[in-house]
């Protein structure tokens, strides 16, 4: 997740750093002291560069409310937060959908929270390209994937909608996964790997077990060996992400 905080007040931008070293999620972070220069960061690299923005109310030349309205007039659509000590600002943000708001002083706990659901929803909405030839890909949502069944020399990804049939073969997509910290997908056998989002249940048997996924209850075996690294990732996926937003 690709995040920039606007903020005159050096004291927030100190904390807010802090805060985000101390989080396990993967967030590039950029902060910025004016509204032009994040203005001109956003122009030079690309309306949507930034997953979130968290843009205080009140600043010096461009007010956060403000800079909002111009890059959602832009095409921007990612994630808004706005810092404000004032109540009054909740009227006239819902143009510019914000996604949520920070009172001054920063509660830790909020700010946290704030963040994991702003990653969870980035990441669900995130897009893969899945390449079905050496020139041609299709763009799918990470969260329509069910499941990768491998073959030989392609994987056939199953979504909620279709099948495709990716020229990537199996080992190089969980490469792909974890060079992109993308942590919902885990394999448990050597044909299928899962998303842990569509989860519905799971069943361990004397040599590892089923699990069915919400959609027309289709059941997918779990390999032996791969069981016990199954339920380690289903159990920390469920505390930290499995959410519905």
């Amino acid at each position: 997740m690709r995040l920039a905080l606007l903020d005159d007040d050096e004291s927030i931008l100190k904390e807010v750093r802090q805060r985000l070293e101390c989080m396990t999620e993967t967030i590039e972070t950029d902060y910025f002291s004016t509204s032009t220069s994040l203005l001109n960061t956003i122009k030079k690299n690309g309306t949507n560069y930034y997953d979130l923005l968290i843009l205080d109310h009140i600043m010096p030349d461009i007010n956060g409310l403000d800079l909002a309205h111009m890059l959602r007039d832009d095409g921007y659509t990612g994630l808004i937060v706005f810092l404000t000590c004032e109540d009054g600002i909740i009227d006239d943000t819902f143009r510019v959908l914000p996604f949520r708001f920070l009172r001054k002083p920063i509660d830790t706990d909020r700010f946290d929270e704030t963040i994991l659901s702003a990653s969870k929803k980035i990441n669900k909405n995130r897009l893969i390209q899945v390449p079905i030839s050496s020139a041609d890909f299709e763009i799918v949502k990470m969260n329509d994937i069910l499941l990768l069944e491998g073959g030989h020399r392609k994987t056939k990804i199953i979504t909620k909608d279709k099948d495709i049939i990716s020229t990537r073969i199996m080992s190089e997509w969980l490469k792909h996964f974890e060079s992109e910290d993308i942590g919902c997908f885990v394999r448990v056998s050597k044909s299928y790997v899962v998303n842990l989002e569509h989860v519905k249940s799971y069943t361990k048997v004397y040599r590892g077990g089923f699990i069915r996924l919400d959609m027309d209850n289709l059941e997918v075996e779990v390999g032996n060996s791969y069981w016990n690294r199954f339920i380690e990732k289903m159990n920390f996926y469920s505390l930290s992400n499995k959410v519905t937003i």
